[in-house]
């Protein structure tokens, strides 16, 4: 598990790093954050901590989906546990980089960043569910099972 750890982890930290910048660059129209700049003392100082952080942020994101390959945990918890760890990486990164100046703000962005991990969450719980349901169904044809009898009931209602 720690090879796959270090694996995603990499390669979690070069997409957080292009990420960071081009979000960067789109919302400001730069890659400078002046604050950082300021207290760097620099403005190419600035770009590489905001690099440097965008890309721990990506790898702690991809390098902690690890969870969900815990078996005995459910479904559940290791979702929660999984956001948790993106949600409290992020405002620890967002406070240093200065991507947020306010609480409102904060949670503006704790909000945008549940849904959005809310929808690709169903996404995923729905692919995969098909993907289980077709091994199923191929394992039952491979064993010469039939399929399991369906709920339905031969009556109809009348109105």
């Amino acid at each position: 598990m720690r090879k796959k750890i270090l694996i995603l982890s990499a390669i979690g930290f070069v997409y957080g790093m292009i990420m960071g910048n081009l979000i960067a660059y789109f919302t400001g129209g730069t890659l400078v954050n002046s604050y950082l700049a300021a207290r760097t003392g620099s403005e190419a100082a600035s770009v590489l901590l905001q690099t440097l952080l965008s890309g721990l942020l990506g790898a702690i994101a991809l390098g902690s989906t690890v969870v969900y390959d815990i078996e005995r945990w459910p479904l559940l918890l290791t979702s929660v546990v999984h956001y948790l760890i993106l949600e409290i990486s992020y405002v620890i990164i967002a406070l240093a980089l200065r991507w947020v100046t306010s609480p409102q703000g904060l949670l503006i962005m704790l909000g945008i960043q549940l849904v959005v991990y809310l929808i690709i969450w169903l996404i995923m719980y729905f692919r995969y569910r098909r993907k289980v349901r077709e091994l199923n169904r191929l394992l039952r044809e491979s064993r010469g099972q039939e399929p399991p009898a369906e709920n339905h009931s031969d009556t109809k209602k009348t109105v």
